[in-house]
Order: structure tokens, then C-alpha cells, then sequence
């Protein structure tokens, strides 16, 4: 669900800008999705506060998973498509691999090490002169602004994993919202205090899906995610998003995928089929020693 409603968020969050600038479309994603989840946990009756000991988690998550990782992807779609947008944001297995082998002690099996190589390599083809526009400062910005929304999602999914929950992912996720709405909402407020927005059909639905699917329920889903599951399967995983987005991009905005973009996403497909290789290998253990 996560891959899918993400990878579908490249092009939607694309034609959203449009309408209002970048900052402020981060800045209203973040508030809505924010809002409906605290009126989703509240019907549910799971709306509590926060304990002090959630604190880091909701600081951690809230600001670089939610805030920064939102904002900075709007900042680099100014610049690069959403296609290519959509696969430079997850080289987070690049970064998450070695936090959490070197910080966190997670193993590292072979399919899981050819599906790290191969990831890799689909994103250096992405990076080659020949896809790559060296001489545009502005093309370089936008790229290196992307690379920075990784980082920032490849921390807080070791965070995730690694620290301690005091209460679940659902009743953390509208306190996290918050934590990452009112920066950016300042922000904008800073930058452009008498925005431009143009609301109508297309914008409305856009915002509708960017911040209560891909905002609200898609960040839930991955904090769950990133707590059952080792960060670099989580990470490796999400390398599924960028071949939605792609496709996606190509179909709704007419996006041109090139020779250099299919190259890529073979090799970054490839490497999400081992993880999933490695995922049922180590099922198929599990069940075997339970059967013993």
C-alpha cells in the first residue's frame, strides 16, 4: 500500500505545485494531514497524550521523516522531473545500510548485500554524465536538495526501529504531524506571508491525496513498517516507490522515461526482488525451527 500510494504522490504532489508554490503546498499537505489524523485517532478513541519518554521519537520522526523529508522533496520537484525526482529520494538504502550495520548492529545476508549493490548501481547510472546535466546549478541544487530528503527518511527509520515505543504508532502519528506541520507552516508564513493559491477541482483533490493518503496514512503505515521490520529491509523495500513513481509520472504528466531511467529501474528492481528473496528465506527458517 505504502509503495503504491507514494509512488503514485510524485506526480500528484507535481501537479499540486502548480497551483501554489512549494513552500506553502508542503506547508498545507503537512496541516491537513495533520488535522484528519488527529480527527481519525480521536473517533477511535486512541487520541492521548503523548508520555514523556515518546518525546525523541515524536521530535526525531516528526521533524525529519515528516517536515523536512515533505519540504524538501517540494523544493527539489522545482527543479527535476518527478520521475527522476522520484528515484533520487530513495537511495535511503545507501545511507540507512551503514547506520544501521555500524550504529545499530543489524545483519547484513548475502540477498540483502545484491540487493544493496544493485540499488546502488541503478542510482550511479541516474548520476552518469550522460543522464546527468553537470553544468546547471540549478539541476545540481535540486538533485543535492533530494539526496538531502533521503538522509533525513534513512535517520528516522533507524530511529524507528531502534528506540523505544511508550505507545503505539497510530497514537504517536498526530503528535509527530504537529511536530513536522508548524515549521513548515512558519516557514511559509516567513518566505511568502500573502501567498498565491488557486483552489479548484485539480487542486482540491490533489491536496486531498497528498495530505491525507500520502501524508497521513502513509506515514502511519511506514512507522509501523520501520518498527517491525530490520531498517534495512524497510529501506531496501521502499526502493519499489520510485518504479511507481516513474511509470506514474510517465502516464498522468507525460513524463519521458529514457534509456538511462529503464536501465536504473532494472537494476533497482532486481535489487528489491532479492529483499524479498531474503525476506522469505528467513520466513521459511522461522517455520522450520518452529516445526523442530
Amino acid at each position: 500500500m505504502i509503495i503504491i500510494l507514494w509512488g503514485l504522490n510524485w506526480p500528484m504532489n507535481k501537479i499540486g505545485m502548480e497551483y501554489m508554490s512549494a513552500i506553502w503546498h508542503a506547508a498545507l499537505r503537512l496541516s491537513i494531514g495533520c488535522i484528519s489524523m488527529f480527527a481519525l485517532v480521536g473517533l477511535l478513541g486512541k487520541l492521548k497524550l503523548p508520555k514523556k519518554n515518546d518525546l525523541p521519537l515524536i521530535f526525531i520522526i516528526g521533524l525529519l521523516q515528516m517536515g523536512l523529508f515533505t519540504l524538501l522533496i517540494n523544493l527539489g520537484l522545482n527543479y527535476v522531473d518527478a520521475g527522476r525526482s522520484a528515484i533520487l529520494v530513495y537511495t535511503i538504502p545507501i545511507w540507512v545500510t551503514p547506520m544501521a550495520l555500524f550504529l545499530f548492529n543489524e545483519k547484513l545476508n548475502l540477498l540483502k548485500s545484491c540487493g544493496l549493490v544493485l540499488g546502488f548501481l541503478g542510482i550511479m547510472i541516474l548520476f552518469s554524465p550522460f543522464s546527468l546535466d553537470w553544468a546547471s546549478h540549478e539541476t545540481i541544487y535540486g538533485n543535492c536538495i533530494l539526496i538531502g530528503a533521503a538522509l533525513c527518511m534513512a535517520i528516522s527509520i533507524c530511529c524507528a526501529r531502534n528506540l523505544q515505543w511508550h505507545r503505539s504508532p497510530l497514537e504517536l502519528l498526530p503528535w509527530q504531524l504537529l511536530v513536522g506541520a508548524l515549521p513548515v507552516l512558519l516557514i511559509a508564513f516567513i518566505n511568502e506571508p500573502s501567498p498565491t493559491i488557486e483552489w479548484n477541482h485539480t487542486s482540491v483533490l490533489a491536496m486531498i491525496y497528498t495530505a491525507v493518503l500520502a501524508t497521513a496514512l502513509c506515514n502511519g503505515g511506514i512507522a509501523i513498517v520501520s518498527r517491525k521490520l530490520p531498517s534495512i529491509t524497510v529501506s531496501l523495500g521502499l526502493l519499489g516507490v520510485p518504479l511507481v513513481g516513474v511509470i506514474s509520472a510517465a502516464l498522468i504528466l507525460n513524463e519521458n522515461i529514457t534509456v538511462t531511467m529503464k536501465l536504473a529501474m532494472m537494476f533497482i528492481f532486481s535489487g528489491l526482488l532479492c529483499v524479498a528473496l531474503s525476506a522469505r528465506a528467513k520466513k521459511e527458517e522461522f517455520t522450520l525451527a518452529l516445526e523442530k
